[in-house]
């Protein structure tokens, strides 16, 4: 089954991985079509919010055209930070039988934001998603109280936590084996749809190691800008630095890293 695979880039820090992630994606994914959503694609609901630059003003951008995808053309998309380097065909995540699929934040119940995690006892992460058929209506309503700025922030990952908390809802774990490997995704039901919230290695954010992850969401900033982030797409996971905060001190940490042990274990 076919389906779409987006992105959002814009600005000097992503423009330059735009080649490389499409690439990539291609040539993991067999069945994605791939669109890059731009500043162009944008219509004037963003206007204001492009033009003045608010916070997380992208999210608002890439989520409304993702919307317009899946409404005209009826197939799944799944939004992928241009940061997340896929390792894996994700068509086993596309066809799991859920509305919306979203990858986990880091942090557990510390997670972003903080006040919705300990809730929860975990956070979801939307630099992975996958909205389908069923998601669609509330995934609109994700966007219109993003528009209206009901949470204080045009983020969707605070919108949709926040959405979640403060409604009714039910969590359980669902195991799975994706290519021969046990998984804990934890369902969220809530709306009459079904959430599934991805074991954290299965998209791993900030990855010490090759455990058989199908993405790696690695933050540009961690590995000292772009130019370094472009390297994990060639070299192997376990040859680059890690890409944790601890002990970079351009990122104002100090700490001894301790995840260095993982890695030699």
């Amino acid at each position: 089954m076919s389906y779409y695979a987006t992105t959002f880039c814009s600005g000097s820090k992503y423009e330059p991985i735009k080649e490389k992630w499409e690439d990539r994606v291609k040539s993991k994914c067999k069945n994605a079509i791939v669109k890059i959503i731009t500043n162009n694609n944008s219509n004037n609901d963003n206007i204001v919010l492009i033009n003045n630059y608010a916070y997380a003003w992208w999210d608002m951008v890439r989520l409304h055209n993702n919307l317009e995808i899946i409404s005209e053309t009826n197939k799944p998309v799944v939004n992928i930070d241009s940061d997340l380097i896929i390792e894996k065909d994700i068509e086993q995540l596309v066809n799991l039988n859920y509305d919306l699929i979203i990858s986990t934040e880091i942090g557990n119940n510390n997670a972003f934001p903080k006040e919705c995690s300990q809730i929860l006892g975990f956070g979801v992460c939307t630099g992975f998603y996958i909205i389908k058929q069923g998601a669609i209506n509330f995934m609109k309503n994700i966007y219109e109280s993003m528009k209206t700025n009901k949470y204080n922030t045009y983020s969707d990952q605070v919108n949709i936590m926040n959405y979640i908390t403060n409604n009714n809802y039910k969590v359980t774990n669902a195991e799975i084996f994706l290519d021969d490997i046990k998984y804990i995704n934890k369902i969220i039901e809530i709306d009459n749809i079904k959430i599934c919230v991805l074991d954290f290695n299965i998209i791993i954010r900030d990855p010490i190691m090759n455990i058989g992850q199908f993405g790696n969401h690695i933050n540009i900033d961690n590995v000292d800008g772009t130019e370094n982030f472009l390297k994990y797409f060639d070299n192997d996971l376990e040859s680059l630095p890690l890409t944790c905060r601890c002990g970079k001190v351009h990122l104002g940490d100090n700490s001894i890293c301790k995840h260095i042990e993982l890695r030699n274990k």
